[in-house]
């Protein structure tokens, strides 16, 4: 589990973006960056990709990641868990742009308390920036001894 349910996002979440089918697993709790680009501006365009890029530097993120991705189990017969918030890898993701989230999708030195949130490698999060990551919120409570820490979330 990487995301608990202590979070708020009042309708500032993306669901305009399609999940990269060349990740077809991710745990929700992570930061999802633009790993496609498209010629055309529709909302339905699925050469808008995301994904969690192993290399942060110059990507643009877009949001935390609020669903499981997980690949298809048979080809002839398979169910997504809607109760799980799990989708597959092709469709439609919502993000998180801007509230806050208790993940433990954290990376690096311990943070603390009111330390900057920078995008990490595979769409973790870390103290301690990168060359080029971008910030995307701020540490909000230092970690748990689960592991856990409150992030507010603030991409634009």
């Amino acid at each position: 589990m990487a995301l608990k349910p202590d979070r708020e996002y009042n309708e500032v979440t993306d669901i305009t973006n399609f999940w990269s089918t060349g990740q077809t697993t991710a745990e929700k709790g992570g930061v999802a960056s633009q790993s496609g680009s498209s010629t055309g501006v529709g909302l339905d365009d699925s050469g808008i990709t995301v994904a969690y890029l192993v290399d942060p530097s110059g990507a643009i993120a877009k949001g935390v990641l609020l669903q499981t991705v997980n690949p298809a189990m048979s080809t002839t017969r398979d169910f997504i868990n809607y109760e799980n918030g799990e989708i597959r890898a092709g469709t439609k993701c919502t993000l998180v742009k801007k509230g806050f989230v208790v993940t433990d999708m954290i990376t690096g030195t311990a943070p603390t308390a009111g330390a900057a949130a920078y995008l990490a490698a595979s769409g973790l999060i870390s103290a301690t920036q990168a060359t080029s990551a971008p910030q995307v919120g701020r540490f909000e409570t230092a970690q748990d001894a689960n592991g856990f820490a409150r992030v507010s979330i603030d991409i634009t």
